[in-house]
C-alpha cells in the first residue's frame, strides 16, 4: 500500500456537460441535471482569439477549467506560472480528432490523411497546448489510465510536490465524448446514464502549517474509511457507497467530479472528510482520494 502526503487545494475549475461549479453545486442540492454541449464560449474573452484558432474543443475545455482554477488561486502572474508544473490526466484524449483522423484515412487513404487531426489525437498534445498558452514552464506530464487517469495524475502531482521538484502544480483532467467513438467502442457505454464530457482543474501545493485550504490525499489499494461519505465511481460504484452517476453521468472523469463534490461538501461543513473511490474494471486496481476540510 502506498500513502502520499496530503496536498492543499488552492483553486478549482470546472467545464462540463451540465455546466460549471455553480451548476454542480445546484445539482448536489437536488436540482435535476440538464446536460448539453460543454460551453467554452467565455474562453474568447480570457485569451487572444488568434491563439485559439487551431485549438480543438477538448483542449478548450481543459484550458477554460485551468484558467478558472488559476484565477481562483491567484496564480496567473507570469513569474508564478514560470515555476508551475502541469499534470494532465485523460482517458480518451481528443476522441473527436481521433475519429476525424480515422475518417480522413477512410475518405482519402493513408497517404492523404489529415496531419492536423493526427497531431491533435496524440494524448500528450493537450498538455503541450496548455503549457504553451498559459506560459507554464515547469515539468509537464500526461497520464492515461482510463478509469484511474485522474488518480494517476493526482499521484504524479503529489510526487512532484513532495519531492521538491515543483512548488505548485496545475492538475487537469479532461475527456470528451463522440458518437462515432462509442459506435466503434460500445463497451464504453454503460447503463442508463450518459457518457458525459468536461474538464476539471485543481491548483495544488504542499500542505502548509496553518493553511486555510481543503486537503487532498491519494491512496492506492486502501479501503475507504466509513466515518464519512464515500463517493464511488468506475467498478467501485456497484458497492454500497454513494454513486453519483445520476448527477453527472459516468465515464473516466467521474472521480474528478466526485472530488469537486467532496471539496464542496467539506467546505460547507457537511462532512469533515469524504473518500472518493474509483476501481478499474479491467485490472481491479483501486485508488482512493481522501478530501478533508481545512
Amino acid at each position: 500500500m502506498i500513502s502520499i502526503p496530503a496536498l492543499s487545494v488552492a483553486g478549482t475549475g470546472l467545464v462540463h456537460s451540465l455546466g460549471g461549479k455553480d451548476a454542480l453545486a445546484a445539482v448536489q442540492q437536488g436540482e435535476t441535471p440538464v446536460f448539453s454541449s460543454s460551453d467554452v464560449s467565455s474562453l474568447a474573452a480570457l485569451l487572444p482569439g488568434v491563439s485559439l484558432r487551431r485549438i480543438p474543443r477538448y483542449a478548450r475545455m481543459a484550458l477554460l477549467a485551468a484558467v478558472q482554477a488559476l484565477d481562483e488561486a491567484d496564480w496567473r502572474q507570469k513569474e508564478v506560472l514560470h515555476n508551475t508544473a502541469l499534470v494532465f490526466g485523460t482517458a480518451y484524449s481528443s476522441s473527436q480528432m481521433s475519429m476525424d483522423f480515422m475518417d480522413s484515412i477512410l475518405d482519402n487513404g493513408p497517404h492523404l490523411s489529415s496531419p492536423t487531426a493526427f497531431s491533435h489525437a496524440v494524448n500528450n498534445m493537450g498538455a503541450g497546448l496548455l503549457s504553451l498558452l498559459l506560459g507554464i514552464e515547469g515539468a509537464c506530464f500526461t497520464i492515461s489510465q482510463f478509469e484511474l487517469s485522474f488518480a494517476g495524475a493526482a499521484s504524479t502531482a503529489s510526487a512532484l510536490l513532495n519531492s521538491g521538484r515543483a512548488e505548485r502544480v496545475l492538475l487537469c483532467a479532461v475527456d470528451e465524448s463522440d458518437s462515432r467513438f462509442f459506435h466503434c467502442c460500445p463497451q464504453y457505454l454503460h447503463g442508463e446514464h450518459p457518457q458525459t464530457e468536461g474538464a476539471v482543474a485543481l491548483c495544488l501545493t504542499r500542505q502548509a502549517a496553518g493553511a486555510n485550504e481543503p486537503l487532498l490525499q491519494v491512496r492506492w489499494g486502501q479501503q475507504a474509511e466509513f466515518d464519512g461519505p464515500v463517493f464511488a465511481s468506475g467498478a467501485a460504484s456497484g458497492l454500497n457507497w454513494i454513486n453519483n452517476e445520476p448527477l453527472y453521468g459516468h465515464g473516466p472523469l467521474a472521480q474528478a467530479l466526485d472530488v469537486l463534490l467532496a471539496l464542496n461538501t467539506v467546505q460547507t461543513a457537511k462532512a469533515n472528510v469524504v473518500n472518493c473511490v474509483c476501481a478499474a474494471a479491467a485490472s481491479g486496481r483501486q485508488a482512493l482520494i481522501e478530501v478533508r476540510g481545512a
